[in-house]
């Protein structure tokens, strides 16, 4: 099949998009290809502003990891949305796919949705496939003041029931997300795709989890950190355990919160507490987990929170052997506790986490049980590879519909 995914929001380096889904399609023999919004130098780029690949005007194409990538320049405010919607659907109907992937409940999916209207005019039948990452009203309504966030919920759904009539296969990152789809729409088809690692890119090792006598635990942050994933709170926790621990953000920290991070950093002396890799390749990642032994997950208590996830944070950690101390949501406490693979706190503050790290540290017996139960888990569960059979079988369905 042609399968023309389409995102708004990710990068040409994004795991789910790139290097799991859109590389396991192309491998099983199905021809791929990308859509993106770019930089107006017609360039995709990392979080960090790096450049992964260049394209070339006016539709932005170019070649990654045996991928064919379009992109067009993102454009700002209403009317400038409305351009990008036009121009990234003409450039996806132009493609004639089979399927169209979107990866975004609001513009990726109106473009997918937009591509096979125009397509179907031309006697072309197309298929949408809606690729749901999080609780589609959950980030848009916590922007809101809470009087609103009511009304600002309700018109999300609303949206999200009058588009999933026209798609044909959902696939959701976790099962409170699936059942919101269902409930728009009952009869589709809604498989989850946990975001495990591809065991066979991030090999596991065999590890020595606690560290020999008088050397610091490393506690490990994997993605950016935003003060919304507790980097005030982390930052105090590392300060008070400091002959204890260090912290290393595998990832990299960002505007105010660079600033911040930084002037703490000097004014308590941590410079030996704190390691930050910068943004690294995909490939990297597992390798610079692999030296920590304990996985932070701290994200603030709010509706997208709450109702989204897992993350891949949390399968990194667990492929890695590394016991996970993750605030108390959904998703991740029935991870956590039906695989005894780490401890649960019940809020972000600082007093949580030094808690759970003392009660980890008191309990290093157990540590060694869950960092085998992590990594067994996911072989057995929620890699890539269980993944992938799920996705190329929804293809599979897709065929047999076509």
């Amino acid at each position: 099949m042609k399968i023309c995914m389409v995102t708004t929001r990710h990068s040409l380096d994004d795991a789910r998009v790139v290097h799991k889904e859109a590389i396991s399609l192309a491998n099983a023999g199905h021809d791929v290809y990308l859509i993106f919004s770019i930089n107006e130098r017609y360039e995709y780029v990392r979080n960090d502003g790096t450049i992964i690949a260049k394209g070339q005007p006016p539709n932005g194409a170019c070649y990654y990891k045996g991928l064919n990538v379009y992109g067009y320049p993102k454009q700002k405010n209403i009317l400038g949305k409305l351009k990008t919607v036009l121009k990234l659907s003409k450039i996806a109907a132009d493609l004639k796919a089979d399927v169209y992937h979107a990866h975004e409940p609001d513009l990726s999916l109106l473009i997918a949705v937009r591509a096979k209207n125009m397509l179907l005019k031309q006697g072309h039948r197309a298929m949408v496939v809606h690729d749901i990452h999080e609780y589609p009203p959950g980030a848009v309504a916590d922007s809101y003041p809470q009087f609103l966030k009511f009304l600002v919920n309700l018109a999300h759904i609303l949206w999200d029931w009058f588009l999933i009539k026209r798609v044909d296969q959902v696939f959701t990152a976790n099962s409170i997300v699936r059942g919101y789809a269902l409930t728009l729409s009952y009869r589709i088809n809604a498989d989850v795709l946990y975001n495990g690692p591809r065991v066979a890119l991030f090999p596991q090792v065999p590890r020595k989890y606690c560290p020999d006598e008088g050397e610091k635990i490393i506690l490990c942050h994997e993605g950016s950190m935003p003060f919304n994933r507790g980097l005030k709170e982390m930052l105090a926790a590392v300060h008070y355990l400091r002959d204890k621990v260090s912290l290393k953000i595998v990832g990299d920290v960002y505007g105010a919160e660079r600033e911040w991070l930084m002037q703490e950093i000097e004014s308590k002396k941590l410079h030996n507490n704190i390691i930050i890799t910068g943004w690294l390749p995909y490939e990297k990642v597992s390798e610079a987990i692999n030296g920590c032994h304990l996985g932070l997950i701290l994200f603030r208590d709010c509706i997208n929170n709450r109702l989204a996830g897992p993350p891949n944070k949390l399968f990194n950690y667990m492929n890695a052997g590394l016991p996970v101390v993750s605030v108390d949501f959904p998703e991740i406490r029935q991870i956590v506790l039906e695989e005894k693979c780490g401890f649960l706190i019940y809020d972000q503050s600082v007093k949580s986490i030094i808690d759970a790290l003392e009660s980890a540290f008191a309990n290093r017996q157990d540590l060694s049980s869950m960092s085998f139960n992590g990594q067994r888990a996911i072989r057995e569960r929620y890699s890539w590879e269980v993944m992938e059979r799920k996705l190329l079988l929804g293809y599979d369905n897709l065929m047999r519909k076509s």
